[in-house]
């Protein structure tokens, strides 16, 4: 137990960090994508014309309003879900070979990654580069669903819940203070560059990457190898196997598990999956479009969009930590179903 314990606080520490680091961007998309939309004519950004030009498509097939605030909106979902759509493929490719190659080496193969592209982002002076570490970051943020497999590995049956509540915990703690710490570092560097027109970006791009340094040093020095290599996958990965594996009615027909105890659990899991999937839908949307409805609406700020997160990431933390943690066995789905109805009552603005 007492291994156990240290091994969920090394991964609680490592997810605080990494949702801290990611999360410091949040209240700056809107302020960055408006500073490289800031140049006219043969100086403009070739990306940025031609993604521009696919935004006017979705706005004309959409009927989405020909408004210049709105079309901020669409850029900054486009940007979204390019990560998300990226993050889809190496999450589940690397799951996967952590299967046979162990957790701590794809783990820190994730977290590299994610360092060259916070490294990337401190020079991104174009969108043309803010996109490539965007890309990278996408491609790398494998990190959470190998950490999730060491959960996995490091407990029973009666303890995952606890590991994952406190887990759940580490990302809201860096729900709040990663966007307040992104807005402080951003006043930060105007403050102390006042002429400079990229500091706003360029300092709490620093802070990201040397906050995922660090985690990348953590990692190696505190967290196990846990799943030895008596017990890794030897099979020979073939094309079926990755198509089980990323195609997405393969994914949602839970095609590639295999050691289920019965076709009941399968079904479960079937449910459960098809409901994340439209859950995630909603609050990625929200997570990546709520920072330029409120620029666009309430003329709000870095600081003021930090101040935002820090209480809906504070609502989040106590409930997972303090109420996720001690729902009964077997009363997971009523809990759910009735934490939704709550957090999505009125919420017209």
């Amino acid at each position: 137990m007492g291994t156990t314990t240290n091994i969920i606080r090394v991964l609680f520490i490592s997810i605080l960090i990494d949702f801290l680091e990611f999360t410091i961007i949040l209240p700056l998309l809107p302020k960055i994508l408006t500073y490289y939309g800031r140049d006219t004519g043969i100086n403009q950004d070739s990306l940025y014309v031609q993604t521009m030009s696919f935004v006017q498509f979705i706005q004309n097939l959409t009927g989405a309003p020909n408004d210049a605030k709105w079309n901020s909106v669409l850029f900054g979902g486009i940007i979204g879900s390019l990560f998300s759509f990226l993050q889809f493929f190496s999450s589940t490719l690397c799951g996967a070979a952590s299967d046979r190659y162990g957790r701590k080496p794809m783990l820190l193969l994730s977290m590299i990654g994610i360092s060259v592209s916070y490294g990337i982002w401190c020079v991104s002076f174009n969108l043309t580069i803010f996109m490539l570490a965007r890309v990278i970051g996408g491609l790398s943020k494998a990190n959470v669903a190998i950490i999730l497999a060491i959960v996995s590995d490091s407990t029973t049956e009666n303890e995952r819940n606890r590991a994952m509540a406190w887990i759940g915990a580490a990302f809201s703690l860096g729900f709040i203070f990663g966007p307040l710490l992104g807005a402080f570092c951003s006043q930060w560097g105007i403050a102390y560059w006042p002429n400079s027109t990229m500091m706003f970006f360029i300092v709490p791009a620093v802070i990201s990457l040397v906050l995922s340094l660090i985690n990348i040093v953590f990692i190696i020095q505190c967290c196990p190898e846990t799943l030895p290599i008596a017990k890794r996958d030897s099979k020979q990965t073939t094309i079926t196997d990755i198509s089980n594996k990323i195609l997405p009615w393969h994914l949602f027909k839970f095609t590639a598990i295999h050691n289920v105890k019965s076709v009941d659990d399968i079904i479960i899991l079937r449910r459960l999956g098809l409901a994340s999937f439209l859950y995630m839908i909603i609050f990625a949307g929200l997570e990546f479009t709520i920072t330029f409805l409120v620029y666009n609406r309430f003329n709000w700020n870095s600081m003021k969009q930090g101040k935002m997160f820090f209480i809906m990431g504070l609502c989040m933390a106590l409930v997972q930590g303090g109420y996720v943690r001690r729902i009964p066995p077997g009363k997971e789905i009523i809990a759910a179903i009735s934490s939704n109805i709550i957090s999505h009552t009125n919420q017209d603005l």
